[in-house]
């Protein structure tokens, strides 16, 4: 499969503290294909608070990698009753990051798909909150939101 160029809805739910936070944003990005895995490749919009980051994100079958490289940078690893932990770097400094995933979901196939996230965060050891993190992705040719 070659490159194609995808809209990408993202829409995330935060809670911590009995508080709650979302946010929609659409960004424009690529998906292509290796292997059996699907990558999706985007910048961070304006509204994020991510700054100018790149996200690249490659669903395999029951697992999900997301790298973010630019202002912030992280390696975050998604999969099913394991945890991951790894370095979130922002221009401020770096802090322990640990991932559980409680819900990955997802399909991606060369007209688009969707990823879907759930995941509890801990940053320098303490309790972040959940997030629950859903990707609509449509091709060009495929543009209408589902």
């Amino acid at each position: 499969m070659e490159e194609k160029n995808v809209t990408i809805t993202i829409r995330s739910l935060q809670s911590r503290d009995g508080e709650k936070e979302s946010m929609t944003q659409r960004v424009e990005g690529r998906l292509s294909r290796e292997e059996e895995n699907y990558i999706l490749t985007y910048r961070e919009g304006e509204d994020s608070g991510l700054g100018r980051t790149r996200t690249t994100l490659r669903l395999e079958p029951g697992r999900a990698t997301l790298t973010r490289s630019g202002e912030l940078k992280a390696h975050m690893v998604f999969q099913e009753g394991k945890p991951y932990t790894s370095l979130y770097e922002t221009p401020y400094g770096k802090l322990s990051m640990t991932i559980h995933t409680r819900r990955l979901e997802g399909e991606l196939k060369e007209t688009g798909g969707s990823i879907y996230l759930v995941y509890q965060i801990q940053l320098g050891g303490a309790d972040a909150g959940e997030t629950r993190l859903r990707l609509t992705v449509n091709t060009k040719e495929n543009s209408y939101d589902r």
